[in-house]
């Protein structure tokens, strides 16, 4: 699910190389099943390991900011040249908070809600945090998103409301996996339908037509992470594409950089090299290119970590 995750939101961002800019879609699911898949593994992780709040939020920042900061120092400050005139705000900015990539913004205030509510030690609280956070998603929503185009996946920290509430069901489902079981082809059905319909509406949405709806493709949103779930626990996905060494291991590869990838992507895909080609071959130069500075990046992180905390387990958790 995270390999198809950091795919889809890559993805999003390759409009310039399709010959339909349409085919560059799929980055809110992506952004959704990435947000799941973090409450997710953190609700499993804090049932074997019960951390302090400080030494646990040490460890995401350790997971996260060795690479946000090699690659701010290496393609803004040495490569960019933005040395040269960023302000001291522009450093924090990039460095500390809110940081461009927006989602890592997101995240670090994420783990601190998230934190809270593991500590409530009641399962059920992820449930009520979904349904509690649709007071404030429909009075923003109603009162401060701009209704007469598609808005919600923009700029700007509405959509921060959404994927919290998707990360808090990833929360929930660590302790309801079980409840979501692939059940024959059905999960498939009923998947098919929830993307045909995100299509659909959000193909409408974006062309202007019935904007003052676009809440619905957060509602599909919600249906398409949970049969996601079901389908990737399928006989299929486990014995033919993990059971499989090989796949399993590009899987495992590309997966294991999500982060890297995506703070590389745009190094990449507005690059020259990647532009002046033709369509497919485009997008499949793309990814061979960023995977490998992904990897180099991550490795350096890795030792950064390890030098930072030598004591530390180094299983490090990708999310």
């Amino acid at each position: 699910m995270r390999f198809l995750a950091i795919l889809l939101i890559s993805n999003s961002h390759l409009d310039h190389l399709y010959p339909i800019p349409f085919l560059a879609t799929g980055g809110a699911i992506g952004n959704a099943l990435f947000f799941m898949l973090s409450g997710y593994g953190l609700a499993v992780s804090r049932q074997k390991e019960n951390r302090p709040f400080f030494q646990w939020y040490k460890r995401r920042i350790l997971r996260i900011y060795p690479s946000l900061i090699l690659v701010v120092i290496i393609f803004d400050l040495f490569l960019g040249g933005t040395w040269k005139y960023w302000t001291l705000q522009d450093y924090v900015t990039a460095f500390i908070w809110p940081i461009h990539a927006w989602f890592i913004a997101a995240l670090m205030v994420f783990y601190i809600i998230f934190f809270g509510i593991m500590k409530l030690k009641n399962h059920q609280a992820f449930l009520a945090g979904i349904f509690i956070l649709f007071i404030p998603y429909f009075y923003f929503y109603f009162t401060h998103v701009d209704l007469s185009h598609y808005t919600i996946e923009g700029p700007g920290y509405f959509k921060w409301i959404f994927y919290l509430q998707i990360m808090l069901l990833g929360g929930y489902l660590a302790y309801h996996s079980q409840k979501i079981k692939y059940k024959n082809h059905a999960s498939i059905i009923y998947l098919t339908g929830a993307l045909l319909l995100y299509l659909v509406f959000g193909k409408s949405f974006v062309n202007g037509h019935h904007a003052e709806y676009q809440f619905v493709i957060h509602l599909l949103t919600f249906a398409i992470v949970c049969f996601t779930f079901a389908v990737a626990r399928s006989t299929f996905v486990l014995e033919k594409i993990m059971g499989n060494q090989k796949r399993s291991y590009v899987v495992g590869l590309i997966s294991g950089l999500t982060l890297e990838i995506y703070l590389l992507q745009y190094q990449v895909y507005s690059n020259v090299i990647v532009t002046s080609l033709l369509f497919p071959i485009n997008i499949i130069i793309f990814w061979i290119i960023v995977v490998f500075p992904a990897f180099i990046i991550f490795r350096i992180s890795d030792f950064i970590r390890s030098f930072l905390t030598p004591n530390i387990n180094r299983k490090i958790s990708f999310l």
